[in-house]
């Protein structure tokens, strides 16, 4: 399996990062893995405080709760400033993801072709 191949499943199957980990560039593995996963941790946090809120105002209201009053209720809410900042770190973690995923790409594209250059020259050798 190619080098490039192999960083770009491991960065996008795995998690952002994995790939450069695995083509020994540590320090940008490193920076992808956490990027991703703090703003990943956004994500949630931004989800779960929503879900809370929404649950918290149907029980005050006295409604039932049930799965269409969630769905309307999730609906009115995702005009609220909340909503922008899950926007904003779902962003930011899809953007790493990708960034990895390309940055693989090219950090196997250039071992591939170190590789096969160093084979070209033990041959011309001999």
């Amino acid at each position: 399996m190619s080098n490039a191949l192999k960083g770009i499943l491991l960065s996008a199957f795995v998690f952002p990062g994995a790939g450069q980990i695995v083509l020994t560039r540590y320090g940008r593995g490193a920076l992808f893995f956490l990027f991703s996963f703090v703003s990943g941790l956004l994500c949630v946090t931004a989800i779960v405080r929503q879900a809370v809120v929404m649950l918290q105002e149907l029980v005050a209201k006295g409604d039932v709760v049930a799965l269409p009053k969630i769905m309307s209720t999730a609906i009115e809410a995702s005009t609220t400033a909340s909503t922008l900042f899950f926007k904003v770190s779902f962003l930011v973690f899809f953007c790493c993801w990708l960034f990895a995923i390309v940055d693989a790409w090219r950090i196997g594209k250039e071992l591939d072709e170190e590789q096969e250059k160093a084979a070209n020259d033990q041959v011309v050798e001999k």
